[in-house]
């Protein structure tokens, strides 16, 4: 058995190598071509067309997560209940609240939702790092102050959490924790070659799989981003290196590191091997590079699909033109609504926050009204969904007389009709204001008999498990179901596909969502706005996932989730400084002092090696070096608010390694282009 490491620059030819070496030994025996899930679409075309018409007899393109449901069919453990994260966070809630008394540091922050995000989490890294409750308890006993006192308040909470998942009859560990103990049992990948292609890193529990690969399968071949050209830059990538080959020497296995080099000479390629290296400008023929200024993010899109369409127009193929930006919570909805206008094809490839569907606002808002005094902002947030009975006409309507006259609490549920003049103080009832006041409280009537159920079902059940039914009825008594099937029907007779598999998926997230309640919390007494917050904090752990419903498509990713293909056009948008790059700041439970003191009795976390700096800075490498003919970096001055933005350091690189590259601000003329 022998681990191969392949290393290269962006560009080298790293998946080439990897797919020719599998059209080479095709029919000799089984293959496995493993990349990140969010890639294995596109890595299944580019096995097709590497392997041809035998592609799916010999060989797989799996993730961790699709290998574990292999493994795990074969092994048993695939029906057993894994929970999620939604369900992670509610057994967290009962755990916190069984210990709520024996704890000294996390009282006040408990009562937050949103802290049982960070516990679920510190809870999943214990378990990725194999640390029972029991260990962390007996060695963090010793340490003394105020880091010692919260390290046992988390020993504490973190028993009580694996006691309740245990007791359940349930697993916390992750699909790929069990692909890591199922493994050795299987013989899943015994005499097959397995390709490793497309990670910048790997962490523990994945490490672990991969020396569980050296013991049965034929081969294992790695592919890294990075070599010792510039150690800083790759320097997550040469740490995973060094890691793979003691990994390897442990074990008795012979590691050898195959390093390929690119021979690029056009002026991308000079834009690869300088941007993070010497201040050598370029001196040929004008590069394929722009760099275009937009007043905003809107416009900036504009000009973006202005030239996707003349591209296309000039015969380039829609695949062939992709769209990258790392701020995708303000350029996703943009880029959507612009292409759809514009009729261009589009696969956005980003996590779609399920909480902006009008569905769910109209149910989590009205959950938020019922239990939060009905306040204005909550009320007519469900109300202007469209989503109601109510028309626009009747919610302008009802929304001027509420604003007039402050309406709030226990005035929307009352038997009585509303009397106050809907013109305000200071005048005569006339018979028109009287006609007015009279369709006002029509329309208040509707809003009524659609909250008093949910509010008084809300009032009278105090579990968790009662609040939930509630809500299940709320929403079938609004004809949620209905609503959502019609919606999808309608999106997809419009050819918006991607946002009809959205649609699709709703009902059966909010229903899981519901019975984990019923199931997790079960005769847990919670209040009203605590049902409501935890409500909202479970659904926002959910997304809706699809796949491009085309072949001929552009392709729309966030920068730190790109697939690292080639491409022949790129535009890369929003190169704002403090975006590019976007270094998030380390939180959770446990600061670095309190990990460290960890590490000092035994129990080591998260990789101390790894560097989100380093990392940020090679996703931006990457994607300047994904395409073949044409770069173009755009940015705007001003957001949506007015305030001034200034240009990433980006920019002003590319200005100086191409200072003959075309620098264009926004002038309008873009928009008659076409």
């Amino acid at each position: 058995m022998e681990l191969k490491i392949i290393t290269g620059r962006a560009g080298a030819g790293k998946s080439r190598w990897v797919l020719d070496r599998m059209a080479a030994r095709r029919g000799q025996c089984g293959q496995v071509l493993l990349v990140p899930e969010h890639a294995t679409h596109e890595a299944e075309l580019d096995l097709c067309r590497a392997l041809g018409d035998t592609a799916s007899r010999d060989g797989e393109v799996l993730s961790f997560q699709s290998l574990a449901t292999r493994v795990l069919a074969q092994t048993g453990g695939l029906a057993e209940v894994t929970l999620d994260n939604g369900g992670k966070i509610l057994t967290m809630r009962r755990a916190l609240q069984e210990v709520a008394s024996y704890l000294t540091v996390f009282a006040r922050p408990s009562q937050r939702p949103a802290f049982l995000r960070e516990l679920v989490a510190l809870a999943d890294e214990l378990y990725a790092y194999r640390v029972a409750p029991q260990e962390l308890m007996e060695q963090v006993q010793a340490i003394p102050g105020a880091a010692g006192e919260k390290l046992r308040s988390t020993a504490l909470l973190f028993g009580a959490y694996d006691a309740r998942l245990h007791g359940g009859g349930r697993d916390a560990r992750s699909r790929v924790q069990k692909l890591c103990d199922a493994l050795p049992e299987s013989g899943y990948l015994a005499g097959k070659d397995v390709y490793i292609d497309g990670f910048s890193y790997f962490n523990r529990v994945e490490e672990d799989i991969i020396a569980g690969m050296l013991r049965q399968a034929n081969s294992v071949t790695v592919t890294l981003l990075g070599d010792d050209s510039d150690t800083q830059l790759f320097r997550n990538g040469v740490e995973q290196r060094r890691r793979l080959q003691r990994l390897a020497k442990e074990y008795g296995y012979k590691c050898e590191v195959i390093n390929l080099v690119s021979c690029d000479d056009t002026a991308l390629g000079h834009l690869e091997r300088h941007f993070f290296g010497t201040d050598e400008p370029w001196e040929g023929d004008t590069p394929p590079i722009t760099l275009y200024q937009a007043h905003t993010a809107y416009s900036e899109v504009e000009y973006v699909s202005a030239q996707l369409r003349r591209l296309a127009q000039g015969g380039v193929r829609w695949r062939d033109m992709a769209v990258a930006a790392r701020n995708m919570e303000v350029y996703g909805p943009l880029l959507e609504a612009v292409f759809r206008r514009d009729g261009i094809p589009a696969y956005i490839s980003r996590r779609s926050d399920i909480l902006e569907q009008p569905v769910l606002t109209l149910l989590l808002s009205a959950v938020d009204a019922v239990t939060g005094g009905f306040e204005y902002e909550d009320v007519f947030r469900c109300l202007k969904t469209g989503m109601t009975s109510l028309t626009a006409e009747e919610c302008d309507l009802l929304e001027n007389y509420v604003i007039r006259w402050e309406i709030r609490g226990a005035m929307w549920l009352r038997d009585e009709d509303w009397t106050a003049d809907p013109e305000g103080y200071g005048g005569e009832m006339t018979d028109k204001r009287r006609e007015q006041l009279t369709q006002v409280n029509q329309v208040r009537r509707k809003v009524r008999q659609l909250f008093l159920p949910l509010s008084e079902g809300l009032k009278a059940s105090k579990t968790a498990m009662g609040k939930a039914e509630v809500l299940y009825r709320f929403a079938e008594r609004a004809g949620t179901p209905e609503v959502l099937e019609q919606r999808e029907k309608e999106l997809r007779e419009q050819g918006q596909v991607q946002a009809a598999e959205e649609y699709a998926q709703l009902w059966r997230i909010f229903c899981d969502v519901l019975d984990q309640f019923v199931e997790l919390l079960g005769d847990t007494e919670v209040e009203g706005e605590e049902f409501a917050r935890l409500l909202r904090l479970t659904l926002s752990q959910y997304a809706v996932a699809t796949i491009p419903a085309t072949l001929d498509q552009v392709k729309v990713s966030p920068l730190n989730r790109n697939d690292r293909h080639t491409v022949a056009h790129l535009f890369l948008l929003g190169a704002n400084d403090h975006v590019l790059p976007t270094v998030e700041k380390p939180g959770g439970i446990l600061d670095q002092q309190e990990r460290e003191l960890l590490q000092q009795q035994g129990i080591l976390l998260s990789d101390a090696t790894f560097d989100p700096l380093s990392n940020e800075l090679q996703n931006i490498y990457a994607a300047l070096a994904q395409p073949r003919t044409s770069l173009t970096v755009s940015w705007c001055v001003g957001d949506e608010s007015g305030a001034r933005l200034l240009p990433s350091f980006v920019v002003e690189r590319i200005k100086k390694l191409f200072p003959q590259a075309a620098v264009l601000r926004e002038d309008g003329a873009y928009r008659r282009e076409l």
